[in-house]
């Protein structure tokens, strides 16, 4: 038809990643709205019976903003460009006024202290298994590995870090003739030996718990592969399994990262809340925790908005990168 201007696939698939950029905003925009209007309309049910926050000076009955003088369509309006600022106000600690990003910060940092090495570990070590599962021809390390994550994920994760917590100083106080300290000090960095010392419990109970749901995730996804030409030329060659396992990774690597940011990340926020609760360190999680319980309107919007953001961004990268690096990705038209 005239006046029809054909797209080349560049700007298709340009268009398709602003698309995407585009859903991930206004999905973090829907995020901030509602948590808005249930700051706004919704009564703090923890000031008179519920939990009373560890870290915060005191709970709020109300930062109900239609109960304020200001207009509900400015206050909105404010708090939009003070997030987008990073001017989430101050809250009460310890008597004193603390800027609530500093301590968004510093509770994240906290989290990535023992959250990174958990979870590469978990990572690795579980497609590591299942790589080895898949290559053994269905043997009995298939078998054990299939056991082995369908078992763990039926333990609570808080029954693994209470096991933790009783026998984690024994097996290090009989290795090493030392006392280990599992308490979180506050009052010292994060860098602090004793602190360091301290994040052995909540680093153990999340290798764990993100081994199991790796070993199930990973031994769903590369089951299919068992049977594939490939690795049957493969293992008619005489290839040894480390090398079938890169031959198997390479095919399925794109999967299994699929699979990790898909599914891996709304279970370590789960984890987060239970072990940080649990073990009192005082993390991203527990920050969550003590958010809801105060109702402090920059420290809700922050635990809220963050990890949506982690997810949305992390969602838009991986779409936006089969799109332009995978031809097998359509792009829409």
């Amino acid at each position: 038809m005239f006046g029809r201007t054909e797209l080349s696939s560049r700007q298709v698939t340009l268009l398709a990643v602003a698309r995407r950029l585009l859903q991930s905003i206004l999905s973090l925009w829907l995020v901030f709205t509602g948590s808005f209007l249930a700051l706004s309309f919704v009564r703090n049910p923890n000031v008179t019976s519920g939990y009373p926050p560890r870290l915060l000076g005191g709970s709020y009955a109300q930062p109900r903003f239609v109960a304020a003088a200001e207009p509900l369509l400015a206050q909105y309006v404010d708090w939009l460009g003070r997030l987008l600022t990073l001017d989430l106000g101050t809250v009460p600690i310890r008597g004193e006024a603390v800027s609530a990003t500093s301590v968004v910060l510093d509770a994240a940092a906290v989290t990535l202290l023992y959250l990174g090495p958990a979870l590469a570990f978990a990572v690795a070590a579980g497609t590591l298994l299942q790589l080895l599962a898949v290559v053994s021809e269905r043997g009995t390390l298939d078998r054990w590995a299939g056991v082995a994550g369908a078992a763990a994920i039926a333990v609570p994760v808080f029954l693994v870090a209470y096991l933790i917590e009783r026998y984690l100083p024994l097996f290090v106080f009989g290795a090493t003739e030392s006392i280990t300290q599992l308490g979180y000090n506050p009052a010292l960095g994060p860098f602090d030996p004793q602190n360091l010392q301290a994040l052995l419990w909540p680093a153990l109970t999340m290798g764990l718990y993100l081994l199991a749901i790796q070993l199930r995730a990973a031994g769903t996804d590369l089951e299919g592969y068992a049977e594939e030409p490939f690795l049957k030329v493969a293992r008619a060659k005489g290839l040894g399994r480390l090398r079938l396992c890169r031959h198997v990774f390479a095919h399925s690597a794109a999967r299994l990262t699929t699979v990790l940011t898909s599914e891996m990340l709304g279970l370590v926020l789960v984890g987060l809340y239970v072990i940080e609760w649990i073990s009192r360190t005082p993390g991203f999680g527990s920050l969550t925790i003590d958010a809801a319980a105060s109702r402090h309107p920059g420290l809700v919007f922050a635990v809220v908005l963050l990890p949506a953001g982690v997810i949305a961004v992390t969602n838009a990268a991986r779409e936006s990168y089969y799109t332009l690096f995978d031809p097998r990705v359509e792009t829409g038209d």
